[in-house]
């Protein structure tokens, strides 16, 4: 059954300001929009995410989740809000009217909609923490009606004193964003099938010196290993991903990762630094 859009009035963002939408950090954050509130087009995704802790909501675009993964991986991004809304309505409609551009409207109500922007990412560099904006659009999409309300956007955050950037295909790596996608579930140890720290422990350095030693693509690898300590198929395969996923071990991400045709080339071991400080707090 279709989900019916929630149409802008007064009322509506009156109840979405009060029930915190917008508002809060990492788990306690509120998109202002959910793939609840707009109509089912193109991909619509819910993922939970490493740094926040919730489930974000992305849809329209596969653009949107493909620059999470980016943002995902990026050491200094320590948090992402998806759909953060540009508040107050009175400050992108004077902004809009200063511009000589039409503010977006419902089209069934013709209340001025809470415009929004595809991600706010906290940064973190050294001790200093500071905003950056993202908005994400696929180059064919910039059409001059797209083009001005990304200009309202970027006005909004420039008064703010925050960096405003757009996001096309050119900034996304896409061989970056499969490895992570491939990654992805696999960054909790109690989230990942038939893993624990004791077969961690057994299994990490029998892995890293068989990746090391043998020219054979990864799956091959990691398969023998199942066999041989007799342990569920695959369950070898979700040790180097949580491994990779939580930088135990180092690799290129920038390079695909492609477990059934080629070896992995592992640029360095950080478990045992790990495992004695795992252990000194367990």
């Amino acid at each position: 059954m279709a989900k019916r859009r929630q149409r802008t009035t007064a009322a509506t963002i009156a109840r979405r300001i009060k029930e915190g939408r917008g508002q809060g950090h990492f788990k306690e954050y509120k998109p202002w929009l959910t793939i609840h509130d707009v109509p089912s087009l193109g991909i619509v995704t819910r993922v939970p995410g490493w740094k926040s802790g919730r489930l974000h909501h992305y849809f329209s675009e596969h653009f949107e989740l493909a620059h999470h993964y980016q943002m995902e991986w990026a050491l200094n991004v320590i948090d992402i809000r998806e759909q953060y809304p540009l508040l107050s309505l009175e400050k992108t409609l004077f902004i809009a009217e200063k511009l000589g551009i039409r503010h977006p409207v419902d089209p069934k109500t013709k209340h001025p909609i809470v415009m929004t922007t595809d991600m706010m990412l906290t940064i973190r560099s050294g001790e200093d923490v500071r905003f950056m904006a993202h908005s994400i659009k696929p180059s064919n999409k910039l059409n001059r009606r797209v083009l001005e309300k990304l200009q309202i956007e970027k006005c909004y955050f420039k008064d703010l004193g925050i960096e405003w950037r757009l996001i096309t295909e050119k900034q996304i790596n896409y061989d970056l964003v499969k490895n992570v996608e491939w990654l992805h579930s696999s960054k909790a140890l109690e989230e990942t099938t038939y893993l624990n720290n004791e077969l961690m422990y057994e299994l990490e350095p029998v892995l890293y010196e068989c990746i090391n030693n043998h020219n054979k693509p990864l799956a091959k690898i990691t398969l023998d290993i199942d066999q041989k300590k007799d342990i569920p198929m695959g369950t070898s395969m979700n040790a180097v991903r949580y491994l990779i996923a939580n930088r135990l071990w180092e690799v290129d991400m920038n390079q695909r990762i492609l477990p059934t045709q080629k070896r992995l080339t592992i640029q360095a071991n950080h478990f045992q630094n790990w495992r004695s400080n795992h252990d000194v707090f367990c």
